[in-house]
């Protein structure tokens, strides 16, 4: 997404332009709520500007709202949390269109255990066990504000909010959880795992496909209109 939309800058704009992401998305994840900031020369308004980007670039990406900032607005260091979801099918079986958007899971899940795991792992830990090996970096010590679970039928969704994640660190909290919920891995390894646990430690990493970048906050909000994005939420489940 990044360079796509970098390309269509540079091309708007006539010369190199370079973003920064709020929050970086593995590949086959989907973001909803990404924000971006970047510098260039548009004399024809905002309006129009994102028009121009709509027009030019592709259907996989879409543009809610361009808004000017301050010079010290930075989309990544400005931010005062990230949510991510997690959407979950548990159904013997699917409706097909969904599976860009779910990890389809016949597991048989103990949802207290599940909701029990997400409870414990609020709060400020080491997530080093949490975190794909090759990009662990030296302080891995992150905060979870709020992690939440809600079912609705067979759809689960399962919701993370922090102020910022390790490379891997959700998909792999869901894929430690499935381990809680079948019985594979017991509660009483959670303290170890968020304290001195290894990679090896925890669980598989979760399908890319089931996490969506949901929202990113700021005070203030760069923007007055939340209409898109809070319609297109709604629409998904």
């Amino acid at each position: 997404m990044q360079a796509v939309l970098e390309e269509t800058l540079s091309i708007l704009n006539k010369e190199s332009v370079k973003v920064t992401c709020a929050g970086r998305t593995d590949s086959g994840v989907h973001a909803l709520g990404q924000v971006v900031h970047f510098d260039m020369y548009w004399p024809h308004g905002l309006r129009s500007l994102r028009r121009a980007l709509q027009a030019n670039l592709p259907p996989s990406i879409g543009v809610f709202d361009v808004a000017s900032v301050s010079d010290d607005f930075d989309a990544r260091k400005s931010a005062l949390w990230r949510k991510y979801v997690y959407f979950i099918w548990k159904g013997e079986s699917r409706l097909p269109h969904l599976n860009k958007y779910i990890w389809w899971n016949k597991n048989a899940w103990d949802m207290e255990k599940a909701r029990s795991f997400l409870t414990m792992i609020e709060g400020c830990h080491d997530f080093g066990a949490f975190c794909r090996k090759a990009d662990r970096p030296s302080n891995t010590r992150r905060t979870i504000i709020e992690a939440g679970m809600e079912t609705d039928g067979f759809a689960v969704k399962v919701t993370i909010t922090g102020r910022s994640f390790l490379t891997n660190m959700v998909r792999i909290i869901i894929g430690t959880m499935d381990q809680i919920a079948m019985g594979r891995k017991s509660l009483s390894d959670v303290g170890r795992l968020l304290e001195e646990g290894s990679r090896e430690d925890a669980g598989l990493t979760a399908p890319a496909k089931g996490l969506f970048l949901w929202q990113v906050q700021y005070d203030p909000l760069p923007w007055n209109s939340t209409e898109y994005i809070a319609t297109a939420r709604n629409f998904i489940f």
